[in-house]
């Protein structure tokens, strides 16, 4: 457990070391730095009574979670149809719950939460037929991690994987209903065919950097965040090679989303921004700064109305509607705020 912990250690020197040195404006300052790596381990490498030592995405390295009850008085359940059409669902990993929030209410409160099966839940995915994917970054055994996937309405899993996972931390499910999902601790990304439990593909992601956040497209090819290598990869549909993209403007990239006409919102961790490029172009278009904080936005996902989201990590959750710079609607109440999904999925 200790050695993924100097492993995780160093990913996260890395990532700040390799910010510093990009040309791209918004690098981090040495003090920024320091603040990515753990500050809360204890120096006698023993965990305290009443917490827990996890693994943190390589930005972030590992830190202790308290353990602590459930902060709301949540049904577990997913909230009704009639009232609510659309969900959008965030990981609160401290707490070991999917919450499930109305997107086009400004600054909700949460109206359900999934806590069955959750271990430290990291990243998430929707497919076309509202089925929840979660990457649970602990779980499994010994502690490899798990995937956990939710029927529309249901708040238990119908299906656990395992087999190929070593800390999931971000997960993508493309058009035929197959499933990807990064691995943290070998740096890897793994393939399952639609209801399948163990993997048809594993992808070596250490020639090229870091594997981060994965988003698909509408041809079904899968794109990967790359923050070591300052770039993201673009995986073509039946390929199992990355290639890089050429996207300019990016800082520390950690995750990718596509909205309604192909546009991509590319997550800057060091740049403290989202970078948006429009559907074929490799230069930003625009960068988003206002409302995401520095040392800040790591997951990022769009909903129905073509609504973006981007969680601000140990901060909050902040919604932009179609086309706009500026936040209309802010979460909190999540300390520690990651994966963002929506249902029904973006029709392209």
């Amino acid at each position: 457990m200790f050695k993924a912990l100097r492993f995780r250690a160093l990913l996260a020197a890395t990532v700040a070391v390799a910010a510093g040195c990009s040309s791209n404006s918004g690098s981090l300052s040495p003090s920024q730095s320091s603040s990515l790596l753990p500050s809360s381990l204890p120096s006698s490498g023993h965990v305290p009574p009443g917490t827990r030592l996890v693994d943190g995405l390589a930005v972030v390295g590992p830190s202790l979670v308290p353990l602590v009850p459930h902060p709301w008085n949540l049904p577990h359940v997913w909230p009704d149809k009639k009232s609510q059409r659309q969900i959008l669902f965030v990981a609160d990993p401290q707490n070991n719950q999917v919450l499930m929030y109305d997107p086009n209410t400004p600054n909700p409160s949460p109206k359900g939460s999934i806590t069955t099966g959750i271990d430290y839940a990291v990243g998430l995915a929707v497919d076309k037929k509202g089925t929840l994917y979660v990457a649970n970054l602990l779980g499994g055994s010994p502690n490899i991690g798990s995937i956990t996937i939710y029927k529309a309405d249901s708040s238990s899993p119908s299906l656990t994987i395992t087999d190929g996972l070593d800390n999931p931390s971000s997960v993508a499910v493309d058009s035929h209903g197959d499933l990807f999902a990064t691995n943290l601790d070998s740096n890897s990304i793994v393939g399952y065919k639609a209801g399948a439990t163990s993997p048809f593909e594993t992808i070596n992601f250490s020639g090229y950097g870091q594997a981060g956040g994965l988003a698909t497209d509408e041809n079904n090819n899968v794109w990967v965040a790359n923050p070591f290598g300052n770039q993201v990869e673009e995986i073509p549909a039946g390929s199992s090679t990355p290639q890089n993209a050429g996207l300019s403007g990016l800082n520390g990239p950690t995750d990718v989303s596509f909205g309604e006409r192909g546009e991509m919102y590319v997550s800057d961790f060091a740049g403290s921004a989202v970078s948006v490029y429009k559907s074929g172009m490799t230069s930003p278009w625009a960068f988003i700064t206002k409302g995401i904080e520095r040392q800040g936005p790591t997951y990022g996902g769009f909903t129905a109305s073509d609504y973006y989201f981007q969680t601000n990590q140990n901060l909050n959750v902040v919604g932009y509607k179609k086309g706009k710079m500026s936040p209309f609607s802010t979460i909190t109440g999540i300390k520690d705020p990651r994966g963002i999904a929506s249902t029904p999925l973006v029709v392209k």
